[in-house]
Formats: C-alpha cells, structure tokens, sequence
C-alpha cells in the first residue's frame, strides 16, 4: 500500500508541474516588421502580357525572361524584354531591350539597353530598323520617344540622329537633332 500512496504523489506531482509549466509558458515573441523595407511583390519567369484595343482585338504581346512586381512603386520590371505590336490593318513592329520597367496599368513602358526596334512589313515594303539606348513607349496611343542617339536605317538610308518621336500605328517619325545621313541608290 505504501508504494500506491508514493506513486499517486508522484503522479499529483507530476500533474501539478505540468500544469505549472503549461500556464507560465509564454508564446515566441513575434518577429518585429520594419515598416521602412519595401513590400513584397511577386515575380514570374517567362512572362507573357497581352493589350488590346477598344474593340477588344489583341494590340500588343510583351514577353520577358523575367517581370518583377515593385508594389512600392506601382510599377513592374521586366529583364529580355520583347514587345510585338500589331495594329490592326497597320505595320507590325518589334521592340526589344535587354530591360524595361513600366507602369502596373500598363499605359508606359520604359526599354533600356540595346532597344531596337523594327517593322516586320508584310505587303513588301522595306524594313524599318532603329536602335537606341533607352525608348519611352505608350501602348495604348502608339507613341514612342527616346531623347538619346539613335540609327536608322531603311534600305540604303542610314541615318543617326538625337531624339526620336514616332507614332508606330501611323508610320510617322520625327528625329530631333543633329541629323546626319547617307543615302546610297543602288
């Protein structure tokens, strides 16, 4: 019987400790949030973006290697950046850039590093090429502008000029300064 009596202290013990240590437990502190850091955003690899007109019909395709949300900013980042753009009843263009940042609602998309851009005609007309180092690009009204050097080129015609503003859907350019050209007939 004296060894009953020693094992139902033990146990009341026990009991008793647990409970003790249950109660005085306090839980982890949280994980202080430092309100000065940038939100978290999301990114995706092998992003593909499509814009439309009014009527609904597929304006332009952007593909990147990678877009970067920046929720801080409003804006996305895009790294190998292409954009197919396609006007109905219009000339196709081309643009790419090794990078771009552009605004979430898509209305501005600003191409840096080895931007060209190109017509990709499909009635026979010659192709269009122009290269810069960095293009303002407006998908919606077609504009595109670049306040940096930039080639052209379209058959014999080259030309290199500072500043650039064109409106791809009505096949219109504009160079701003310092024109220089050659223009070799065949």
């Amino acid at each position: 019987m004296r060894n009953t009596v020693v094992m139902i202290v033990l146990a009341l013990l026990a009991a008793a400790t647990g409970l003790l240590r249950w109660q005085r437990a306090t839980p982890d502190p949280m994980p202080a949030v430092d309100e000065s850091t940038t939100p978290l955003g999301y990114y995706v690899r092998g992003a593909r973006l499509i814009g439309t007109d009014e009527q609904g019909r597929v304006l332009y395709r952007i593909s990147a290697a990678r877009l970067d949300e920046l929720p801080g900013e409003d804006r996305l980042r895009f790294e190998s950046v292409s954009v197919d753009y396609r006007p109905v009843d219009e000339t196709p263009w081309e643009i790419s850039a090794a990078a771009a940042s552009g605004l979430r609602d898509g209305s501005l998309l600003e191409l840096a590093g080895n931007v060209e851009l190109r017509t990709a005609p499909t009635d026979g007309a010659t192709p269009v090429f122009m290269a810069t180092a960095k293009l303002r690009f407006w998908p919606d009204t077609s504009r595109a502008e670049s306040d940096e050097t930039v080639e052209f080129r379209a058959g014999d015609l080259h030309l290199e000029a500072k500043g650039l503003r064109a409106n791809l859907k009505d096949d219109t350019l504009r160079l701003e300064s310092e024109v220089h050209g050659t223009f070799a007939p065949h």
